[in-house]
């Protein structure tokens, strides 16, 4: 019996372990998504268009535009409701002989010339006008996002160009105030290496508050809150250019050039609409008659009548001045389209030019400035190391060096910047949802 008691003090004293081990593990657990309440979020540059596509409020809101076309679209194109009508009189105020009427009536208008297909027509285009602006929003929306991106990386990376050169500046200041107190070299140059090293130290924090800037900015396209940590895993560098060249295909890709051309069917399928409405509906109806009149010498005499009745609106007004106007909008939509072909034109022109040539610019820059450059800089440090060369020549040369690391990393931006803005003129940017 003992030993039945200890055994189950034994157990009971393991389940409260186990208790005590689940309730640790659990608030372990909750620690851990305490300080995970804002992961990191690792995106490529590819994979930054996709969640903006998925994430985007604005664009959400535009999406909406395509519902409420269709809203319309299922109210046009019906009959009205059918009318259904009652009257009743007699001779209360008059003779007051017993004399009654009482009418009945129901009524249904139907359209002439199909002008409820062609009510149809017009909401059938205006869908295809919102997924157009939708397309147009997404194509706008990627090229924001890729171009914010690069952004992005060329802030980051000209403040990693600036931090190397600060640690190599900071190594220079160190050896000279080494070099002060063994009466090696003067003070005046010991202050001047401290001198440019708080300058540069001063343009990297004016970096970080433009890399966070920039990164507000990408997250506000990402649909992403200010406060979640974003990491781009993609690096800068040159972006070739796409050689498709402009065809009728790559017109039809651009959702802005397709815009004008739907904009012009709704021109006339609105002028139809207009033609079709000249003659309003006819309204047929059943309608029941009965009542009572007096006839002398007979007396009252009871009367019923059934029939139909048909309603024809004359075509008076005139509808002229819509048609016109109508038409007005159907040339404006040809001359704008026949301008956003043109405009589509220069883009690519101009944007193809800027990617290669910008990729020309850099091929030389590596193969000639920075080449003599690093030389120059590397026969600079060695001599001053050796007392051979002025502390001014030597600043003159990290200067040179920098800058042409920091033109370096501006040319690849916009060499990118413009391939990019290439393939999205091309229409080849984003795949549109179907």
């Amino acid at each position: 019996m003992v030993r039945l008691r200890a055994i189950f003090t034994t157990l009971k004293i393991i389940n409260e372990m186990k208790k005590i081990l689940a309730a640790a593990i659990c608030l372990q657990f909750l620690f851990a998504s305490g300080a995970s309440k804002n992961p990191v979020i690792e995106l490529t540059r590819s994979a930054a268009v996709e969640f903006a596509l998925n994430n985007n409020l604005d664009l959400k809101a535009v999406q909406e535009g395509i519902a409420a076309a269709k809203g319309r679209a299922r109210q046009s194109g019906r009959m009205e409701n059918p009318v259904i009508s009652a009257e009743y009189g007699n001779d209360t105020l008059f003779s007051n002989e017993g004399e009654y009427a009482v009418r009945a009536e129901i009524a249904q208008k139907f359209p002439l010339f199909g002008r409820l297909s062609k009510e149809r027509d017009v909401g059938n285009i205006d869908i295809k006008l919102a997924e157009l602006e939708y397309e147009e929003a997404r194509r706008i929306l990627a090229l924001q996002v890729e171009t914010a991106y690069i952004y992005v990386l060329e802030k980051v990376s000209t403040g990693g160009a600036k931090r190397e050169m600060l640690k190599a500046a900071k190594e220079f200041e160190k050896a000279l105030k080494s070099a002060v107190l063994s009466a090696e070299r003067s003070p005046l140059e010991a202050k001047r290496a401290q001198s440019e090293s708080a300058n540069l130290q001063i343009e990297i924090m004016r970096d970080e508050v433009e890399i966070e800037t920039a990164m507000s900015q990408l997250k506000t396209l990402l649909g992403l809150p200010p406060d979640a940590v974003l990491k781009l895993s993609d690096k800068l560098e040159e972006i070739p250019p796409s050689s498709e060249k402009f065809s009728q295909q790559v017109l039809e890709s651009r959702p802005d050039w397709r815009m004008y051309s739907i904009a012009v069917q709704s021109a006339n399928a609105q002028i139809a609409l207009i033609k079709a409405g000249r003659f309003e509906d006819i309204e047929i109806g059943v309608f029941f008659e009965a009542g009572t009149t007096v006839d002398e010498p007979i007396g009252k005499k009871p009367e019923k009548t059934m029939g139909l009745s048909v309603s024809i609106p004359l075509p008076l007004n005139s509808f002229d001045g819509s048609i016109d106007e109508k038409l007005s909008l159907r040339r404006k939509a040809e001359i704008l389209s026949a301008a956003k072909e043109n405009q589509i034109r220069g883009e690519i022109a101009v944007y193809r030019t800027r990617a290669e040539k910008y990729l020309q610019i850099l091929h030389t820059q590596k193969s000639e400035a920075e080449k003599f450059s690093n030389e120059i800089y590397a026969e600079y440090l060695d001599a001053r190391k050796h007392a051979q060369a002025d502390i001014t020549d030597v600043f003159g040369a990290w200067q040179t060096h920098l800058q042409l690391k920091l033109s370096r990393i501006s040319l690849v931006a916009e060499q990118a910047k413009n391939s990019i803005s290439l393939k999205y003129a091309l229409g080849i940017g984003v795949k549109n949802e179907k």
